[in-house]
């Protein structure tokens, strides 16, 4: 395992008023690749789920304004509401498109979401996995572009500086770019001398 490469020093309890919510099918929770298990590390008010401990009333809370990221032909695009200021709380999938769009059809806490949508954007910078769409995005790149809308750029760009560093650093272990391509770099790796015994 290379544990020099880690995202910990990176990582911190970003503090925002938006609550994320990561509902994460069961197959995501062996995947390597998973970009779902970063937002809760990043987020100081974010919460990682399995879908199989879902309850029926899980996200209503009458102080907050929830909302399922999850694209519907009707769904809105994301944005602040002026006539509801209430926090939001924001319940994302995570999984592969064919098992979350499963879920949100089968989960009655899901389900019963008004759903958003993200506007119109650039390609996927997820190369980890493939999809027959370039607009779909992974979790964690989702994530980041819907608290961009909620609570600014600085929040956006720091999100997916931390998305394209896992992403990057996992291409270069497979041999797929050059080290001088990887957003931050690539940590040294220590040397056996330094190693504790």
């Amino acid at each position: 395992m290379q544990t020099y490469l880690c995202l910990c020093a990176e990582l911190g309890g970003l503090e925002l008023a938006t609550r994320v919510v990561v509902v994460r099918t069961p197959r995501e929770r062996e995947q390597l690749t998973n970009s779902g298990r970063l937002v809760p590390l990043a987020l100081a008010n974010a919460y990682l789920r399995e879908r199989e401990e879902l309850e029926a009333d899980d996200f209503v809370d009458p102080a907050r304004r929830a909302l399922l990221l999850f694209p519907a032909p009707d769904a809105p695009e994301l944005a602040p509401d002026p006539l509801d200021p209430r926090p939001i709380t924001l319940v994302v999938p995570d999984g592969t498109w064919r098992s979350t769009r499963r879920m949100v059809a089968r989960e009655s806490a899901l389900a019963s979401l008004p759903r958003v949508t993200l506007p119109p954007g650039p390609p996927t910078r997820y190369r980890l996995r493939s999809h027959p769409n370039e607009h779909c995005l992974a979790t964690m790149e989702a994530v980041a572009r819907a608290l961009g809308r909620l609570e600014g750029a600085p929040v956006e760009q720091h999100l997916t500086r931390l998305f394209l560093m896992f992403v990057e650093r996992t291409l270069w272990t497979r041999g797929r770019i050059r080290a001088e391509d990887v957003t931050g770099g690539v940590p040294e790796r220590p040397s056996s001398a330094s190693r504790a015994p």
